[in-house]
């Protein structure tokens, strides 16, 4: 792929990062997804179409 047609974003995390993350316990983690969404829904209709078409990289 060339990197002219590539779209989005990237980014790296260390494997030490990774583990870290994976020593969260598992509802804390639940925790913050459920009020990433509900900070979510709050949010513009025109704002999370935006957010939507950048996660399937059509921006």
């Amino acid at each position: 792929m060339s990197k002219s047609s590539k779209k989005g974003f990237d980014y790296f995390l260390t494997r030490q990062i990774l583990e870290e993350y994976g020593k969260t316990p598992l509802e804390l983690r639940l925790q913050w997804l459920y009020m990433g969404n509900l900070l979510r829904m709050g949010y513009d209709r025109k704002i999370v179409e935006i957010q939507d078409k950048f996660r399937e990289a059509k921006i």
